[in-house]
């Protein structure tokens, strides 16, 4: 069985071999942006409040493209680079260990359209370079609110009052320590509607890492 995996994976690696999805270059072992395109990629000057912390400028297409590639084109392979950048942030924290992670949820529908939650799919991925628990429990979405999407709103007054009441916890959360995971900030309403209920409900401290802002 071995030679047979092992002349499949040959064969996959001469007709379809992986590069980076950016300059395109082949021979890629793992990763589907190469360490160079990372390198390259405009840092985010600021983020929309303190608690919040992100690699990225938004503004940059290149990460654009890529966070779109994650959200609208399947592209699960794009996660994994950009969780283990996150995770390397995170692990600079001290008692990083005490912290539990914490998707984003994503309404149910647009998850049933996409395939998949792009936000738990890098909360799992960061847990597994960092070996914090991935808590998809903790924060639902309110089934009750039926709010415009995010991108349809503008001000950041208007999407904050479009994200009010958004979230549930179920739980007394007695004073756990969590880092939100989401992929862009834009205003941060939505980040910090989440952390608003989270507080509300017993949370020690609430920090969020995002991709982009």
């Amino acid at each position: 069985m071995w030679m047979i995996s092992t002349i499949i994976s040959s064969l996959t690696s001469i007709f379809f071999p992986t590069y980076c999805y950016i300059c395109k270059k082949e021979g890629l072992q793992e990763q589907s942006i190469c360490e160079s395109c990372i390198a390259k990629l405009k840092p985010a000057i600021d983020t929309p409040a303190p608690y919040v912390s992100s690699l990225f400028s938004f503004k940059d297409p290149a990460v654009k493209k890529i966070i779109h590639a994650i959200k609208y084109f399947h592209r699960k392979d794009l996660i994994a680079p950009l969780a283990l950048k996150i995770a390397h942030k995170i692990a600079k924290k001290e008692n990083m260990a005490t912290y539990a992670l914490v998707p984003i949820p994503m309404p149910k529908f647009r998850s049933y359209l996409r395939g998949y939650n792009h936000d738990e799919a890098l909360v799992f991925a960061i847990a597994h370079h960092t070996k914090l628990s991935a808590r998809t429990d903790i924060l639902i979405r309110n089934p009750l609110k039926n709010k415009k999407r995010q991108v349809l709103t503008k001000s950041r007054s208007e999407r904050l009052n479009n994200q009010h009441d958004m979230f549930i916890v179920h739980s007394d959360l007695a004073g756990m320590s969590i880092i939100l995971i989401d992929d862009v900030a834009t205003t941060g309403a939505t980040l910090s509607e989440a952390r608003r209920v989270l507080l509300q409900h017993g949370a020690g401290s609430v920090e969020a890492f995002t991709i982009a802002h």
